[in-house]
């Protein structure tokens, strides 16, 4: 029988606790110790870089936005205020490493993004399995976890493979599945796997990713309201720098953030080829709002249940009217993939998909997609199962925020609604 996933009511594991009591020791005995602070964050990292320079300024409003959030909002426990230091100050000096590089080397913002792939769509719908099938496409070329979070120096073809970050990656995903192994079988993450592109935006401090792993409300506001021109554009030059010395095909990248920014999406790349996938958006939120549970307990012992569902619905179904608003001025390529589709017959789904794009799909990759789905069962990691109560969450009102959405895409109700 397959072991049930569950956020609520759960307690943090003996690790994380552990953890929490000897850095709130420290912290009494040294009051200063997990401090967040932008000027000291930012000292940190040029002396840990042995640089000066974080190039652009877009990156300074949302870090002290979130610097403040983080402190007002996110009731962070000693280990977790380590834990938002850390990811800070990485940033920041993967900032500073970045700009050494296209100093030195100008001709990476020369690259061609061509053509990119984009898997879009709210999370929990069939996002991360159809990134990985298509990853299989000898003719993808993937973001992989170990050179989004650490993009400097520009990887090379020659030692892709054997790149040092890819241990210290692999060291930093053993602390998380030990800290939440729940995530891990949520949402799989690994230093070789095919990653969210939203990370590059971390960069920038300007990333939907942080939302997920901190209650950080204010800096959520923030990045909703904010021009993102700047960071798609610095989000770019990544990419650029990415590809300078290891061109290893088509850019195929997801993330349901982009919902929210297809606009910019589209003007950053203009021929980029976007797959949306769809599925009940009520089920889908609910699913994402036990996600975010689980996440968030990392940093915090108080993870507000009742504001993830009184948030986390109207925000999505923000970022599915920008992407209608969006694919209505007719500027995207826009294949739809329902998420019933999708699990009933992956290999054809994306046969389909191949088509759209004419695409070959080859015997070779609709191989190594039949041997990656064996080894990957549905439910491998668990049953994750969550109601509407764990969040305060009123079905009807819910269904009638997305009818719109469900109509427009022939998604039917999952749960507590009629089609």
């Amino acid at each position: 029988m397959a072991r049930t996933i569950r956020a609520v009511g759960q307690r943090p594991p003996r690790a994380l606790r552990a953890a929490n009591l000897v850095a709130g020791c420290v912290r009494r005995v040294r009051p200063s110790f997990g401090r967040l602070d932008v000027d000291d964050l930012c000292e940190r990292a040029t002396v840990a870089a042995g640089l000066d320079d974080f190039g652009s300024d877009e990156f300074r409003e949302p870090l002290s936005v979130l610097v403040g959030s983080l402190e007002s909002d996110a009731q962070l426990t000693p280990a977790g205020r380590l834990f938002a230091r850390g990811a800070l100050e990485h940033a920041l000096e993967n900032r500073l490493r970045l700009q050494a590089d296209w100093k030195a080397n100008p001709e990476i913002l020369d690259v061609r993004i061509a053509a990119p792939t984009y898997v879009i769509g709210l999370p929990r719908t069939g996002t991360t399995l159809l990134q990985n099938l298509l990853a299989l496409d000898p003719g993808h070329r993937n973001l992989l976890g170990w050179e989004a979070a650490t993009p400097s120096p520009p990887p090379t073809a020659a030692t892709y493979a054997s790149d040092p970050r890819i241990a210290a990656a692999a060291r930093t995903t053993r602390l998380l599945d030990y800290l939440a192994p729940e995530a891990r079988r949520l949402h799989p993450v690994g230093p070789t796997m095919p990653t969210e592109c939203v990370t590059l935006f971390v960069n920038s401090c300007a990333s939907l990713e942080t939302t997920t792993i901190n209650q950080v409300w204010g800096y959520l506001d923030w990045c909703l309201g904010a021009d993102y021109r700047p960071h798609y554009d610095y989000y770019h030059r990544q990419l650029q720098l990415l590809q300078w010395r290891n061109d290893r095909g088509r850019w195929l990248l997801k993330s349901p953030a982009h919902l929210f920014w297809v606009d910019r999406l589209i003007e950053t790349f203009p021929d980029a080829r976007i797959v949306q996938t769809h599925r009940d958006p009520v089920e889908a939120v609910l699913s994402y709002c036990s996600l975010a549970a689980v996440l968030h307990r990392i940093g915090s012992d108080h993870v507000d249940h009742a504001r993830l569902g009184a948030v986390w619905p109207a925000v999505w179904a923000e970022g599915l009217e920008r992407s209608a608003r969006a694919r209505d001025t007719g500027a995207l390529r826009v294949f739809d993939c329902h998420y019933s589709a999708l699990v009933a017959d992956p290999v054809a789904t994306v046969e389909a998909i191949s088509r759209f794009f004419d695409d070959e799909c080859s015997p070779t990759f609709v191989s190594a997609m039949r041997d990656w789905l064996r080894a990957h069962p549905q439910h491998a990691g668990g049953v994750h199962t969550y109601e509407a109560s764990d969040f305060g969450i009123d079905l009807a009102t819910e269904h009638d925020r997305f009818a719109a959405y469900r109509e427009r895409f022939d998604v039917a109700a999952e749960r507590g609604g009629a089609r």
